[in-house]
């Protein structure tokens, strides 16, 4: 929680005038039993009609008036809590949104919409409650034994002994229950994850008749849930039954000491006013213990919040602002690169040379390295020897590198909103006859142009509405709508038919001031290219043109063999 206070700052005022409000309610509540007390020993014994109707005004006035300090506070509070609650999520998305590739593979979706939501709802609620009872529920308790004691000091004793015990029961329940909530908050992860891929992959699990498996599965993680739920709610369970138990205890024993003590003429009216006390301190408590409850899940969110505030940010603006070599596209030699925590290395002793507008293929099994390659080239993962045009990629401000490098990644994602919106990600400044020449570019324009909505076609989220084909090439055209120096299709053409696929490598071919790699599975996408460079098992097998490879290089003959694709290429 410390961590997360600093976020309060912009809501001092409220802050301040919220618990004071809420200070002053709880001053007028304290004085009602001693007045009530004086009203019932002077008024309503002594028959004094006067004093009964000027206090009991007196009162009114002072409930009316609390009443309305409470509303001012609940407002503030409000102010506070909201204000805190938005601030905080936009903060954790800023960050998330710069997160390198090596966080987001720590930090699942799933877990991320799990802090960004539940984890900052218990946080806020715990600053709005915070605000309204901190201050009100241990002022109460205290000014209630000071009253008493006033009142009389041999009476208020009784009462006063009752508060180490109530202490000491919070205590123990918050030092029990906050690790519990922790573990609780991971447990609810995992059940999150195991849920969000299941509805991700309903297609899947339905198609291979997996729907009795994927379930057990996840009744296994709602039943661990569940388990860990109730350790926390039996614990949570006992702890306004033993806070009650103690204060009605202290309230029995002062009805007996008020009937023994007959011979001193305790008056009745402060007799009811201790016994008022009594249950002020009662709900206090009570009201104490919620806070602790509220405040234990508080502090494991806020764990787990402060977990994503700690993750180091990546330096995205660095020295280079300018190319070195700007005939050199991407050069590195003897490179070596692996994954955080994994056993082997991903890319091994890899050396390689692609000049300015230069047209290359990468090929390879699954596995053997193409898509790592891609994100090291795209600095998505840090590795200083990969160069940009004669500079390590880590040495580019972001911004800068944005717009030499360009990836259409493997899977094809898109947005919910109108097709314009989706390809303005590539370029924010593009008017539509770019777009319309990127879609073109793309072989999109066709079944944008059938749909007769034009740019403004609606796009679901995902893009569910569109065939595989068709999202990628909207993908593809979002990639080329930027323009940048070089742009890497990760196989970006494979749910193309082979006529599209050869329309859309002439018209790449057209473009002579682009550096075009094509990450590929099948030969016939890459077999006309400028060189083709060969992967396997995280090394370059072979480098060249598709004849001097399928010649010397075996792992790219196998694979043009295994796709009915001769030395002399396709026709």
């Amino acid at each position: 929680m410390k961590e997360l206070i600093s976020y309060l700052k912009p809501y001092k005022k409220q802050c301040i005038i919220g618990p004071l409000c809420k200070w002053i309610e709880a001053l007028l509540e304290l004085i009602l039993p001693t007045i009530m007390a004086f009203m019932i020993d002077q008024g309503v014994l002594k028959h004094d009609q006067t004093i009964v109707y000027t206090y009991g005004i007196l009162m009114i006035l002072m409930v009316l008036i609390g009443f309305g300090f409470s509303l001012v506070c609940q407002y503030q509070a409000s102010l506070a809590s909201q204000g805190f609650g938005t601030d905080m999520r936009n903060t954790l998305f800023q960050r998330i949104m710069r997160f390198s590739f090596e966080d987001l593979d720590r930090f699942p979706p799933a877990t991320l919409l799990m802090r960004i939501g539940n984890d900052v709802d218990q946080v806020q609620l715990a600053v709005a409650m915070l605000i309204r009872l901190a201050v009100r529920a241990p002022f109460i308790v205290i000014g209630a034994v000071i009253m008493a004691m006033i009142l009389d000091l041999h009476l208020s004793l009784i009462l006063l002994a009752t508060i180490p015990l109530i202490v000491i029961t919070l205590y123990l329940y918050s030092r029990i229950t906050t690790p519990y909530y922790q573990i609780y908050q991971e447990k609810f992860d995992h059940f999150l994850n195991i849920l969000e891929q299941n509805l991700s992959g309903v297609r899947v699990i339905r198609a291979f008749l997996s729907q009795k498996f994927e379930s057990k599965r996840l009744d296994d993680a709602g039943m661990d849930l569940q388990v860990q739920m109730t350790r926390i709610a039996r614990i949570s369970a006992l702890l306004n039954p033993i806070t009650a138990l103690i204060i009605n205890g202290a309230i029995i024993v002062l009805l007996i000491s008020g009937i023994l003590s007959l011979p001193k003429a305790i008056p009745a009216g402060t007799l009811i006013a201790f016994i008022n006390y009594a249950t002020q301190i009662l709900l206090a408590l009570v009201a104490t213990s919620n806070l602790i409850v509220i405040f234990s899940k508080a502090s494991a969110s806020a764990c787990r919040i402060s977990e994503l505030l700690a993750v180091e940010i990546p330096i995205t603006s660095g020295p280079a602002q300018e190319k070195c070599n700007p005939q050199l596209a991407l050069f590195c030699e003897h490179m070596q690169f692996s994954y955080p925590n994994a056993a082997h290395p991903s890319l091994i002793d890899i050396s390689l040379a692609i000049h300015k507008n230069e047209t290359i293929g990468i090929i390879g099994g699954t596995g053997s390295g193409k898509s790592t390659l891609a994100a090291v080239m795209m600095n998505f993962y840090p590795c200083p020897d990969m160069k940009l045009f004669g500079r390590s990629v880590k040495d580019y401000d972001a911004t800068i590198l944005q717009h030499l490098i360009t990836l259409v990644p493997q899977k094809n994602e898109l947005f919910s909103g109108t097709l314009k919106d989706n390809l303005l990600y590539g370029n924010p400044v593009a008017d539509d006859e770019k777009m319309w020449e990127a879609l073109h570019q793309a072989q999109a324009a066709d079944f944008v142009t059938a749909k007769g909505e034009g740019l403004s076609m609606r796009i679901e989220a995902g893009g569910k509405n569109l065939s595989g084909g068709q999202r990628q090439r909207i993908c593809i055209a979002r990639g080329l709508l930027r323009h940048s120096d070089i742009i890497i299709f990760d196989d970006s053409f494979s749910a193309l038919d082979f006529e599209t696929d050869a329309k859309l490598r002439q018209a790449l071919a057209l473009q002579h001031d682009m550096t075009k790699i094509i990450i590929s599975q099948r030969v016939a996408t890459i077999w006309n290219l400028d060189r083709i460079i060969v992967m396997d098992q995280g090394r370059i097998a072979g480098m060249g043109t598709h004849q001097k490879l399928f010649d010397s290089c075996d792992v790219y003959r196998e694979i043009c063999l295994s796709q009915h694709i001769a030395r002399e290429g396709i026709a």
